[in-house]
């Protein structure tokens, strides 16, 4: 009976390891080929409603005013600007004798589903009638506002 040297039990394992590895790996080896799929969402328009105001309006006089910016969309957004605001005409009072200059890049983001609050300035025109005194004016505005994702 001829000895196999160390040697070459080694040489002889190595060589039987590779060709199991090559058996296996062509036994298991495949590829597969296809897509994927995504569906991007739609964007909700933001609401503006009135929070407060800080001292009553005058011919001539200007106020600060609170306005919350809902932000509906499932996305944190950013304001880039709030237009101007002209008062419709209310109880004899002229339209336009309340204005607001439009404002823009106010500061903050509005996280998704959350709120912000936003201080802008109103004025009322210098020759307002008496037809003014003890109203209320809504300034309608309108937000523009883009994903900070």
């Amino acid at each position: 009976m001829r000895k196999i040297s160390k040697r070459s039990a080694v040489v002889l394992g190595a060589a039987g390891v590779v060709l199991v590895a090559g058996v296996a790996y062509a036994a298991w080896t495949s590829t597969g080929a296809g897509s994927g799929s995504v569906t991007s969402t739609t964007s909700a328009n933001s609401v503006i409603s009135p929070v407060s105001s800080d001292h009553a309006l005058y011919p001539g006089n200007s106020t600060t005013f609170v306005v919350k910016v809902t932000n509906p969309n499932a996305y944190p957004v950013v304001v880039n600007s709030i237009s101007a605001g002209s008062s419709d005409a209310v109880n004899g009072c002229a339209a336009g004798t309340v204005t607001s200059p439009a404002v823009s890049n106010p500061a903050g983001t509005i996280a998704a589903g959350a709120t912000a609050n936003y201080t802008l300035t109103a004025t009322m025109d210098h020759d307002a009638s008496d037809a003014c005194k003890s109203q209320t004016f809504s300034l309608p505005l309108t937000a523009t506002l883009s994903s900070n994702a």
